[in-house]
């Protein structure tokens, strides 16, 4: 078995929380904004001009979020499991990592 610091992956797993809070946040935020006045805010803000661009291509966008969040949940799934075997043993490790992470991901990343 390999001897990885417990510490380093909880961290990693903070690390995945994060970034998919960060695509969730992101894939409702773009969805959810209010074109006129993105088209407004346009001319002031560099932000709101990078903003329509990529909402020129809804589905580009959407796909490339969603790509990158599922990236990140599988990701924290293999670190979950990583954790569980550490702390409960191989036999409960899918079980255990199962439910804690869906949990963690709907409490804190979605």
């Amino acid at each position: 078995m390999n001897s990885t610091d417990p510490t380093v992956l909880w961290v990693l797993l903070v690390i995945l929380l994060i970034l998919s809070a960060f695509f969730s946040g992101s894939e409702t935020g773009m969805m959810a904004l209010n074109r006129y006045r993105l088209k407004h805010q346009q001319k002031k803000s560099s932000g709101a001009r990078r903003a329509a661009k990529l909402l020129k291509r809804p589905d580009r966008l959407i796909g490339l979020i969603l790509i990158g969040n599922n990236a990140v949940n599988i990701l924290a799934a293999i670190i979950a499991n990583m954790l569980a075997i550490i702390y409960v043993g191989e036999a409960a490790a899918p079980w255990v990592a199962t439910a804690s992470l869906t949990i963690l991901v709907l409490v804190f990343s979605e």
